[in-house]
């Protein structure tokens, strides 16, 4: 049953890449679909792109290291951060893009600020964005050899090579279309899974089983690893990393790519109520499961699901969900990967190709594109190599990656939509600064401090913007 339709689903996948390929044979189609999509398919595109493996994996998983206060904190700030990002960030950066014909943002940056800032925004995103694809794989990975019963290295080639394949195919368009089917199944998934595990548990009975068991669920800063409950930090660490997952909503430029590619701004205005109730459903369902693990694992088996939340769900899962359930998880959670993973590869692929390769050497539109095609290849691939071995639970690398991206855009974002007479070296010096600050924070402060880069970065790059900015 969970192989038939896992198989289906990626059948679909594939169709839908074909299918768009005969459209997809121009830069502004390939790129940004035509600049004609509908608030469907631009919300629910936003909100598929958004949510990856890891918010059902590590999102729902956490809440069994950390209890309610994650859930709490995360389902806020979501639904907080998805309400700006649409009333905040995307009818301005609709109006500016069309008005500047820009078919990235890297390139909106270029149009406004030169070659460098075009330049520079388009490596960041490269680079993290590949550290960003490790812990979707991972996500990924776990799940189909938890499911299907394959090696974990399999699981990721299958999970890279389908999402490669109808990328390539059709681009933007195939990206968009796919997310609205993913969207779809992962929003049914969050909820059927959500409803039926709150069901297996007795309903509310498991809330007061939980409170006898454990009451330091429901209380916030009482729960967490142990250097960190050690260090009296859990509340800062839970706060900044909840937001520095969340606050990637307002610039994170996978997503907001597609205020572009949105047809006018009546999407937008559309997309304004239905994106955070999508966004919020979601974030509910999934975010609430972790605490309730503890109703699940066996005693002794309790350390090493602490040691690595990112099995969590699974197991829960394969433990308490009838057959067809299974199925519809599997392929939520397969959808939830694939959906994120495309457009990151995508996005990767057309900064470096558009932003970078054409910044330094003229070539055709028509080779443009072909490298576009092969870059997504190499680009979908490349991270599948590093989530063999992979750096942290998935949690914490979605926070790092996270904290880098917003930390160099929001600032300079805000400042492009909102901003008169910018300077260009703040718009620069305010980017590199805050990568800069979020590396360096990872590296030597964050284990005292037990804060994510997100904030450092971002209390950097808006000083250093406004002390450059400021006129002579």
């Amino acid at each position: 049953m969970i192989l038939e339709v896992f198989i289906s689903y990626i059948f679909l996948m594939v169709l839908i890449g074909l299918y768009e390929f005969k459209r997809a044979q121009n830069l502004p189609e390939f790129y940004i679909a035509g600049k004609r999509l509908g608030a469907l398919a631009v919300s629910f595109s936003f909100f598929a792109t958004y949510f990856s493996s890891a918010a059902f994996l590590g999102g729902g998983g956490t809440g069994f290291l950390l209890g309610f206060q994650w859930s709490a904190f995360l389902i806020l700030f979501h639904i907080l951060f998805a309400i700006l990002a649409w009333f905040v960030i995307a009818p301005p950066l609709k109006k500016i893009a069309d008005e500047q014909g820009a078919l990235t943002i890297p390139e909106l940056f270029g149009r406004k600020f030169g070659k460098e800032a075009q330049m520079i925004y388009a490596i960041v995103i490269i680079f993290f964005f590949e550290f960003y694809m490790v812990s979707i794989y991972k996500g990924a990975g776990i799940l189909l050899q938890t499911m299907l019963s394959i090696s974990y290295i399999e699981a990721l080639l299958i999970t890279a090579v389908i999402v490669a394949l109808y990328t390539t195919f059709g681009g933007f368009r195939a990206v968009v279309t796919t997310d609205i089917v993913q969207g779809i199944i992962m929003l049914i998934g969050a909820m059927v899974l959500f409803v039926t595990l709150l069901y297996s548990f007795g309903g509310l009975e498991a809330i007061k089983e939980l409170s006898q068991i454990k009451p330091e669920l429901f209380e916030v800063g009482k729960m967490g690893p142990a250097p960190i409950m050690n260090a009296g930090l859990i509340i800062p660490f839970v706060l900044s990393l909840t937001f520095a997952i969340s606050v990637a909503q307002l610039s994170a430029p996978q997503l907001v790519v597609r205020f572009i590619a949105a047809r006018d701004q009546r999407v937008i205005a559309y997309g304004m109520i239905l994106t955070p109730v999508i966004v919020g459903i979601f974030a509910i369902c999934v975010f609430s499961l972790g605490p309730f693990g503890w109703l699940v694992i066996p005693k002794e088996e309790i350390p090493s699901f602490l040691k690595d939340v990112d099995k969590v769900v699974p197991y829960m899962a394969m433990k308490m969900l009838p057959l067809g359930v299974n199925a519809l998880l599997l392929t939520a959670i397969t959808a939830a990967a694939m959906s994120t993973i495309n457009s990151l590869v995508h996005v990767s692929a057309t900064a470096l190709v558009r932003d970078l390769v054409q910044n330094l050497r003229k070539i055709q539109e028509s080779k443009a594109l072909i490298l576009t095609r092969v870059s997504i290849i190499a680009l979908a691939l490349i991270p599948v190599v590093f989530a063999v071995n992979p750096p942290g639970i998935i949690v914490e690398i979605v926070g790092v990656s996270f904290s880098v991206i917003t930390s160099a855009f929001l600032i300079p974002l805000l400042a492009v939509l909102y901003g008169k007479n910018v300077r260009k070296v703040a718009i620069l010096a305010s980017m590199l600064v805050a990568v800069l600050t979020c590396v360096v924070w990872q590296i030597y402060f964050y284990k005292t401090f037990y804060t994510y880069p997100v904030v450092p970065g971002l209390i950097a790059s808006a000083i250093t913007f406004a002390i450059l900015n400021l006129k002579k």
